[in-house]
């Protein structure tokens, strides 16, 4: 993920982020946030202003940190078919 600036507009495309970070901002950002920017001839319609993306990273981060650490209790789970 690389920002860039049109005009004094600072955004990120969501195509240049890792496939991972995509599906994740497709999910859980609001669509109003991705916009269309029309630089020279180019209709770029995949972007989100810095602002929002800086705000969707810290809300992210910070429920990756509130999210309780799921480890699997080793020795303790049996499977059983019927």
């Amino acid at each position: 993920m690389r920002m860039e600036t049109y005009k004094g507009i600072e955004f990120v495309r969501i195509s240049s982020m890792p496939e991972q970070q995509q599906a994740l901002i497709h999910q859980t950002l609001d669509r109003l946030k991705i916009v269309k920017i029309l630089r020279e001839h180019e209709l770029l319609n995949d972007c989100i202003l810095m602002n929002d993306y800086m705000e969707w990273a810290g809300a992210t981060k910070q429920r990756e940190k509130e999210a309780p650490e799921v480890t699997p209790a080793s020795g303790s789970m049996r499977l059983a078919f019927k």
